[in-house]
């Protein structure tokens, strides 16, 4: 369980910094922000993977 929350919780602060990004990118239209977004929603993704994976891999109580 406190697996899964520490992998929810990498992919919220990724996503929001992927956010910030994107504002960036929309309001300067700095190319190297739209590089930064867009591998902050991959790695976000990939957080939330893991969480689902860790979920699965709990053992039974």
């Amino acid at each position: 369980m406190m697996t899964q929350r520490l992998w929810l919780g990498l992919a919220v602060v990724y996503a929001c910094t992927a956010v910030v990004q994107l504002y960036l990118l929309a309001s300067t239209g700095a190319v190297w922000a739209g590089t930064l977004t867009a591998v902050g929603f991959v790695a976000a993704f990939l957080c939330s993977l893991a969480a689902r994976k860790a979920t699965k891999r709990r053992p039974d109580s």
